[in-house]
């Protein structure tokens, strides 16, 4: 998660939090109150009024808390995105390629799936079991691709 982010967030915030620490206080105590007290289906909503209440009364917009969530989306998706592209380089050269009847290919190792058409540009991408979605044909890609083929026509019995 970007730290820049959340300070910016508290350094905006933060003067609002001193003028109405009183109320966020109040508002906790409550919470918990509620938590040890109440065991149902309404604790949870409860719970939820409570936390909107403390969010709207101090001054955070709900615009600020999606702003908060979606970059903190944003950069797991980049991080899960760079690992796997870091694992194409690394386990290119034990990747298996299977040609599908179906005119599309198959690439796996043990933490990849790659499967595309022969002549598509977009290939699907599962990193270790998660789907990561629809991505372009990058160099890294087509490298992981390309050795997997290699791979593939090597092991392969020559016939006479």
């Amino acid at each position: 998660m970007d730290k820049n982010v959340w300070s910016e967030f508290l350094e905006h915030n933060w003067q609002i939090v001193q003028d109405n620490w009183l109320y966020i206080v109040i508002g906790l105590v409550l919470l918990l109150v509620i938590l040890k007290i109440v065991r149902t289906l309404v604790k949870w909503l409860i719970v939820i009024v409570v936390i909107a209440g403390l969010l709207v009364y101090s001054g955070i917009s709900f615009e600020q808390v999606g702003k908060v969530v979606t970059q903190a989306k944003d950069d797991a998706i980049n991080k899960v995105q760079s690992e796997a592209l870091n694992m194409m380089i690394k386990e290119g050269q034990n990747a298996k390629y299977t040609s599908n009847g179906d005119g599309t290919f198959t690439v796996t190792s043990s933490n990849l799936e790659v499967k595309g058409p022969f002549e598509g540009d977009k290939v699907k991408v599962w990193f270790q079991g998660m789907s990561l979605g629809e991505w372009s044909m990058s160099d890294t890609v087509k490298k992981y691709i390309e050795s997997a083929k290699d791979l593939a026509a090597v092991q392969q019995p020559q016939s006479p």
